[in-house]
């Protein structure tokens, strides 16, 4: 790999890339432990975690001495220890966003409005930033991409979750010559009524919040992440919600081809059950077909015109650290919106929902989301689910019903409403071109 050789380079000249990492939480201390003597040319110079006291647990859970680590919300404090090499921490977000020396940031606290702030802070001060926070990209993550390229500055999603594994097989499969008609997140099961409570034996058996598996559970997480990879490859889902193919690996191609979804000039897409395990695939359409099939038949991999292209594990924190190396060294994202968005995630209801409710928001027990065509989201006036959180019910809603905005009552002044409305109104007149120009 390039990027290999580039940052043992950056290792022996001992000018590591320096990385912030905001949120310690199951993904944020596994991504600062890779950078802390796992992967050359990389180092966690700055961990941010509301509670900074887990800040410090992530350094010690990867052979740190706490003692060593520099505490504090002081921004030369801490910018003093950056330029030493000395490990530093903070429970203020502020603070990390005025301390000097950083050369990256990568964000994996999965709140939406958290993500967009640091987004916009990090981009004013065209630091490279990676994010691991699909739900904040799906939401708002076109017009984020927007402010970064006004900036000159790399704004991408990270390599190792879904979103950027697939990414990086659509540009190998374009790369080598191939159509990507479908680019395919694999799920074992689904199960749309999932609530914290019922997940919450699995959640703390995984160390993990019952919300973040309940998103997992109900599908809002991989809808999400599905309409990320939309945004930036121009792929588009051919129904609300994707279809949901039940096979495996053996039958995928003949399966997908009687569902006719191979033929609707490329989409996202995912299969239930089968034998994928934690894998991915993309399936690509030779236009040679003659040609390609005198070579791939004998290298296994059928008769065409339609080829599965296939990788078997995504490696989230393990992976994400290159997205951010990437950035730095070459100026380039993993992924980032191409321009207006083409999909966005709607809010539809988990059960029965009264007039006067406040709404949960992602992973729990009122909403649930589906990916849609973003042309369809704004004609429609749905209420994307990254929005949901706190909202106010003003009417009945029946379950399984998709949420209109008219059906809630919004707070204006937050964050990701006023981005989201501020996206709407930059990319309306534009919104349906990327997806038939980009394929």
């Amino acid at each position: 790999m390039v990027i290999f050789h580039a940052l043992r380079e950056a290792e022996q000249r001992r000018r590591p890339i320096r990385v912030a990492v905001l949120g310690t939480g199951y993904m944020g201390r596994g991504i600062a432990a890779q950078m802390l003597g796992r992967m050359p040319g990389l180092r966690a110079a700055l961990l941010v975690n509301r509670t900074v006291g887990k800040a410090v647990a992530a350094y010690a859970l990867a052979g740190v001495d706490p003692e060593a680590v520099v505490v504090s919300d002081d921004p030369r404090v801490l910018g003093q220890a950056i330029a030493e090499g000395r490990p530093a921490a903070t429970g203020d977000f502020d603070a990390a966003g005025a301390v000097e020396g950083v050369d990256a940031v990568i964000e994996a606290t999965g709140d939406v409005t958290v993500g967009a702030r640091e987004a916009l802070r990090w981009i004013g001060r065209r630091v490279p930033y990676v994010s691991m926070n699909a739900e904040t990209d799906a939401t708002v993550g076109c017009l984020l991409q927007h402010r970064a390229r006004q900036a000159d500055v790399v704004y991408t999603t990270a390599d190792g979750d879904q979103p950027g594994v697939l990414m990086r097989l659509v540009d190998y499969v374009r790369t080598i010559g191939f159509e990507v008609v479908a680019a395919v997140s694999c799920k074992g099961f689904l199960d749309v009524r999932a609530t914290p409570d019922s997940v919450r034996p699995f959640a703390e058996r995984m160390l993990q919040a019952p919300a973040k598996i309940c998103s997992f559970a109900d599908g809002t997480k991989m809808n999400i992440e599905q309409a990320v990879l939309a945004n930036a490859t121009g792929l588009v889902p051919d129904v609300r919600g994707m279809h949901g193919i039940a096979t495996d690996l053996g039958h995928a191609l003949e399966d997908f081809r009687a569902r006719g979804v191979l033929d609707r000039g490329g989409v996202v897409e995912y299969t239930l059950s089968g034998d994928f395990g934690g894998g991915v695939f993309v399936i690509g359409r030779s236009d040679a077909p003659a040609l390609t099939q005198q070579y791939l038949e004998v290298f296994k991999l059928g008769t065409g015109p339609d080829y599965l292209f296939y990788r078997p594990y995504h490696l989230c924190h393990f992976e994400a650290p290159l997205s951010a190396a990437e950035a730095v060294l070459f100026g380039v994202p993993t992924a980032a919106p191409l321009d207006a968005p083409v999909a966005e995630v709607v809010a539809l209801a988990k059960r029965a929902l009264r007039a006067g409710e406040r709404l949960d928001g992602i992973g729990g027990y009122t909403v649930y989301g589906q990916i849609d065509r973003a042309e369809a989201v704004w004609q429609q006036g749905l209420l994307p689910v990254g929005l949901a959180a706190g909202a106010r019910v003003r009417r009945d809603v029946p379950a399984d019903r998709p949420l209109a905005l008219d059906d809630v009552e919004l707070d204006e002044e937050a964050l990701p409403v006023r981005l989201w409305r501020e996206q709407r109104h930059l990319f309306a007149p534009r919104r349906s071109v990327v997806a038939a120009s980009s394929r």
